[in-house]
């Protein structure tokens, strides 16, 4: 006999016309922390009650012990979204799962304390959001086989092989949308700014951006892509300053005479619009901005940002699938081992 499909937040979030977040703040206890009103958290017990919801206890659905505790493993360096891992700590609470989060700095070693740590505290699944930083990517690899079950944001080496759980962005469209958008705008010469080319999103972008203006019937020039790393004496991971942002404008704009502008997120794209105001030039009528991310921060400025992003709601949700998933042993009703989430482009006033 089938078993019976568990009522989901996101169900009574549609029923009741509420955010999943919302939904998931009530069920789990923090509704008046999070200053939601009284009436709200009693609709959704309610709903919650009359839809037969159940939060889904991993203890009670695995044999053996469980520890009902997940191990997520970012560095901050390498600008984990911490709206993100918020959006999934919601969606396993709901099932009677926490998290804890580990900071891996420093060394290789502190990575493996890290992990070392995890395993002391026997932490049922590992995400990890810190498994294709270049410097680090063989040992983060090596370690996280010790785990036996580990869902990666993004596709992690071939070291995992096809039986991984992952959830990879799709940055290669992301790139080509931002592109694309800008050709279809009018605009001649396109430049990218990135922090680095370097990661795997850095790398698929410029890929994205090869080939899209190949596509249009354009030739790729080399001194409109812009990096930190590359172009000043500064890290990558260094704030992208009001005199660095006016740097990458110098060289793109001013010297190359770029009419569009891709920046890797919203902050490089915000400083660019008040580099491009101190060069005399205005956006979009001059300089078309194009941002990435969709953080709050691009309807607060002036002109407000045309950026790209994913919705974190949903790379939230494909992420805890395939860690229950992989928990329960049960890749029912079309979940798969892997997904790819497609990006959107938001268009604004900036481009």
């Amino acid at each position: 006999m089938p078993r019976a499909r568990r009522v989901t937040a996101a169900q009574i979030a549609k029923r009741l016309n509420l955010s999943r977040t919302t939904v998931s703040l009530a069920l789990t206890g923090q509704g008046q922390r999070h200053r939601i009103p009284d009436r709200t958290i009693e609709r959704v017990l309610e709903a919650a009650r009359e839809m037969d919801y159940h939060p889904s206890l991993v203890a009670q659905q695995l044999a053996g012990k469980r520890s009902n505790v997940v191990g997520v493993l970012i560095k901050t360096e390498a600008i984990a979204d911490v709206r993100l891992i918020q959006a999934m700590e919601m969606l396993a609470a709901e099932r009677g799962v926490r998290f804890i989060v580990g900071h891996a700095v420093g060394t290789h070693e502190k990575v493996r304390e890290y992990l070392d740590d995890f395993q002391a505290r026997g932490v049922d699944a590992v995400i990890s959001i810190f498994h294709n930083h270049p410097a680090y990517c063989e040992t983060v690899l090596a370690e996280l086989k010790r785990f036996r079950h580990v869902v990666f944001y993004e596709k992690p080496g071939e070291a995992f092989g096809p039986e991984a759980f992952y959830v990879q962005p799709d940055y290669f469209e992301m790139g080509r949308l931002g592109v694309q958008h800008l050709i279809d705008r009018g605009r001649e010469r396109i430049g990218l700014v990135f922090s680095n080319l370097v990661f795997p999103y850095a790398i698929q972008r410029r890929q994205a951006y090869e080939a899209t203006l190949a596509k249009a019937g354009r030739s790729v020039d080399e001194g409109l892509i812009w990096a930190l790393d590359e172009r000043t004496s500064e890290h990558w991971t260094a704030p992208f300053t009001p005199e660095l942002a006016l740097q990458a404008v110098d060289a793109l704009v001013v010297e190359r005479k770029a009419d569009g502008l891709v920046a890797v997120n919203d902050l490089y794209a915000a400083r660019l619009l008040g580099a491009l105001r101190q060069r005399g030039r205005r956006a979009p009528e001059d300089v078309a901005v194009v941002g990435c991310d969709n953080l709050e921060l691009g309807t607060l400025v002036t002109p407000s940002l045309t950026t790209l992003g994913f919705d974190i709601d949903e790379l939230a949700e494909r992420m805890i699938e395939r860690l229950f998933a992989g928990l329960e042993g049960d890749l029912a009703d079309g979940i798969t081992r892997a997904v790819v989430v497609q990006p959107e482009l938001l268009i604004r006033e900036s481009g």
